[in-house]
């Protein structure tokens, strides 16, 4: 029998996690094994490193190379309207063709601008940030259909039916990283050997991934144990482990936390045992007897959490996570205290009981990661911090002078968060706070057992804010039969809260297969279709009985975000993205930025330009890139945010593609009629912006007397048109696209024949 050192195990995060920051299952299974006397365990986070090889100037050269190639992609731009089902097709050939060859050259300068000081600077974060997001948009062309964001990775085959999962593990063209696994990732586990591979499956978005991954690594090492876990696979892992054809791809799977059960699996195989009936909390393949059966065994007893060390993060790039500076997660407790929440499946994600680890135990594990990893930061891992815990860890904090900043998630608890305790908690290197806030429908908050009220919700705000901790609060729009006027109430709460509020994270309510409003559906007056086809279905549609239906809380979540862009400035422009990249805001706050001051700053950036004075001169910005249109980029973009377009690829939340929703948008939703456009292109700050064909012909001619003023000046333009195309420059310089002029040599020009009448039509759309 092997000693444990001479055991090697990998534990591996398979694509598609966020990039900002590690994530701590791995880390912590891999301090618990060696604890336990495994000395050879090596972690990978599979996620980053993908990211990494992607938004690089060769792979994005691979991939712009192989969409011009890409038949799919080649849908005519021609004078017939455009139906649904090509737009997705249309953007990703239009916008390739123009941005590949910047996105080339700048995109190892990005990476850069976000890892380093430049990250702080508005002017440079943001362009750098926009390339990333295009970036990533490029190599979703070279794989269309499928998308991968910083936020989610979808396919045709839909994570919610076992064939179609399989097929995408096999899917050459449409998966990426069948490719970066072979050239990047099978290499290093050949020459490494490891008895066990360990995948943490936390999203539906990572599931395919994972799979192709355990698929290749079994055929090349037909003898290393493949086992999985995560809080995804506590929903659907029983009816995977079902599927046909997943014994190609895993052996087992351990269902909640993992550190007990991979202990004993490691234990187990590592004496020989092929009867893995003793291992707790695991779901194994028994493949003795020429046939593979699965087998659930009994649950494991959880670890007492103040023996478990602190997590090992050693193993991972932390430079290469997309932040200047590493935010490390810790997890200062298990479990949620409170556990009532109606429509919360967390409990069974994370496993039995509540657990905490003491605050001086905190303290301690957080200064050594602090000094050994040389970072500040920390995201504290928690459902909910108990009240207790809110007066004691900000005290061992201080009193340990651990010098940190963190941000966590947080309950309503009134008498905790009063002035006294919010002032603490800001000394102690609080700087963000997540509530669950949800509804400020009382009615609605009974039904959903929050044991919260608006009254104490205000308080807690206040006093977080006065603190000088920023307030984020989590939102739900369409719970079981809210009305449209109960969800405008929410929406008042929220606007009447700001500048308190500083964001808030809105979801339409899903249910999901564990919850109380799937089990009990006759207490929230909905009923729920099932799909017969989704055999590892998670979330289900229902029918509610009064309020809103489904689609029509998508159109109010609509609503509500177009009042978030408008009131909350974090949320206003390209602002947004701070939101959107965990821990970058938060980041700005650990820097000494007050909430204040980083709102004044998102106002401040997305000010109109000055405007142009009367005889001013502008002349065109000459790096701008361009392409004609048949159609309105602006307008296919608006098609494809409609929320019967969105519900076919929902966010991280669900992480998956719904084909019925794609087919109910190609129903319902008009096609773009054919109109002249020009799409103009900016290669510094990588933005993109939509103007007329008539305004492209005024910018060649412009371009071609050298400015606005030399063209005006040798045509002799009448007076009314010369005012019409001075009124249209003011509108293009807005923009950014005509810039001052310098007084370049009159050229050759041709004006349009028509000066332009319709400046609104020249917009900058969303990047």
């Amino acid at each position: 029998m092997k000693a444990p050192s001479d055991f090697p195990v990998s534990l591996a995060f398979p694509p598609q996690g966020h990039f900002t920051q590690p994530y701590l299952a791995l880390p912590c299974l891999k301090s618990w094994l060696a604890k336990n006397g495994y000395a050879d365990v090596h972690v990978q986070d599979l996620s980053i490193e993908a990211y990494d090889h992607f938004l690089t100037a060769d792979y994005l050269k691979y991939a712009a190379d192989k969409v011009q190639k890409c038949s799919t992609l080649m849908c005519k731009d021609n004078d017939q309207a455009m139906p649904y089902h090509d737009m997705r097709a249309w953007r990703s050939a239009v916008e390739s063709e123009l941005t590949n060859k910047s996105l080339i050259g700048d995109i190892e300068r990005c990476k850069q601008v976000v890892r380093s000081k430049a990250f702080y600077n508005p002017d440079e974060y943001i362009p750098a940030t926009r390339v990333i997001y295009q970036g990533l948009r490029l190599v979703s062309a070279a794989h269309f259909p499928s998308e991968i964001t910083p936020h989610n990775f979808t396919m045709r085959h839909a994570n919610d039916r076992s064939k179609e999962v399989m097929a995408g593990t096999l899917d050459e063209d449409e998966n990426p990283f069948i490719r970066f696994y072979r050239e990047h990732v099978l290499p290093g586990l050949i020459e490494r050997q490891p008895k066990v591979l360990g995948l943490s499956i936390i999203y539906g978005s990572q599931l395919i991934p994972a799979l192709t991954l355990g698929r290749m690594v079994k055929r090349v090492l037909p003898d290393c144990h493949i086992t999985a876990g995560g809080g995804f696979l506590a929903y659907i892992g029983e009816k995977l482990m079902s599927a046909a054809g997943i014994e190609d791809c895993l052996d087992s799977m351990i269902f909640h936390e993992g550190e007990a059960p991979l202990l004993a699996l490691c234990e187990a195989l590592r004496e020989g045992k092929a009867d893995l009936g003793e291992v707790g909390s695991l779901l194994w393949l028994d493949r003795r007897n020429g046939a593979v059966k699965a087998v659930r065994n009994g649950p494991a007893h959880p670890i007492h959490l103040n023996t478990a060390p602190q997590p090992d993060f050693t193993d991972l790039p932390l430079d290469r996570y997309f932040s200047p500076k590493v935010v490390l997660p810790y997890d200062i407790n298990r479990g949620c205290y409170y556990g009532e929440c109606a429509f919360c499946t967390l409990p069974t994600v994370i496993g039995p009981g509540y657990r905490t680890r003491p605050a001086s135990t905190i303290a301690n594990h957080v200064a050594s990661l602090r000094d050994k990893h040389q970072t500040t930061h920390f995201s504290f891992i928690t459902d909910c911090m108990p009240p207790g815990m809110i007066h004691d860890l900000p005290k061992a904090l201080i009193n340990s002078q651990a010098g940190i900043t963190w941000w966590c998630d947080a309950r309503v608890e009134p008498k905790a968060y009063d002035r006294e305790g919010a002032a603490r908690l800001y000394e102690s290197g609080c700087r963000k706070l997540l509530f669950g806030f949800e509804t400020a429908t009382p009615r609605l908050l009974k039904m959903m057992k929050k044991g919260q009220s608006l009254k104490s919700m205000g308080k807690v705000v206040q006093s977080c804010a006065d603190a000088g901790i920023s307030v984020t609060l989590y939102a739900m729009v369409g719970f079981p039969s809210e009305t449209k006027e109960e969800a405008l109430a929410t929406l008042k709460y929220i606007e009447d809260s700001v500048p308190q509020v500083r964001e808030v994270s809105l979801q339409t309510f899903h249910i999901d297969g564990v919850a109380q409003t799937y089990r009990e559906p006759e207490k929230f007056g909905i009923k729920i279709r099932d799909d017969g086809e989704a055999d590892l279905q998670l979330y289900y549609d229902y029918e509610s009985e009064v309020g809103m239906t489904q689609a029509q809380a998508a159109e109010m979540f609509e609503t509500m975000m177009t009042s978030f862009r408008k009131n909350l400035p974090i949320f206003s422009g390209d602002s947004v993205l701070y939101f959107m990249q965990k821990s970058h805001y938060f980041l700005h706050l650990s820097q000494g930025t007050s909430p204040d001051e980083f709102a004044q700053m998102c106002k401040a950036r997305n000010q109109p330009r000055p405007e142009l004075g009367p005889n001013e001169d502008v002349k065109v910005r000459g790096d701008l890139q361009s392409i004609p249109l048949k159609h309105s980029y602006l307008g296919v973009l608006r098609t494809l945010n409609h929320p019967l377009s969105r519900a076919a690829r929902p966010d991280f939340l669900t992480g998956r593609f719904v084909g019925d929703a794609e087919d109910l948008a190609g129903q319902e939703l008009p096609p773009v009629e054919p109109c002249d456009k020009v799409l103009l292109y900016d290669p510094r700050g990588h933005e993109f912006v939509e103007i007329s064909a008539d305004a492209g012909k005024l910018l060649q001619a412009i371009q071609a007397a050298g400015s606005l003023n030399a063209l005006l000046k040798h045509r002799n333009a009448p007076r009314a048109t010369g005012e019409s195309l001075r009124r249209f420059a003011r509108d293009l310089y807005r923009l950014g696209v005509l810039v001052a002029a310098s007084g370049d040599p009159l050229q050759r020009y041709e004006l349009p024949q028509q000066p332009p009448s319709k400046p609104e039509e020249h917009v900058r759309p969303p990047s």
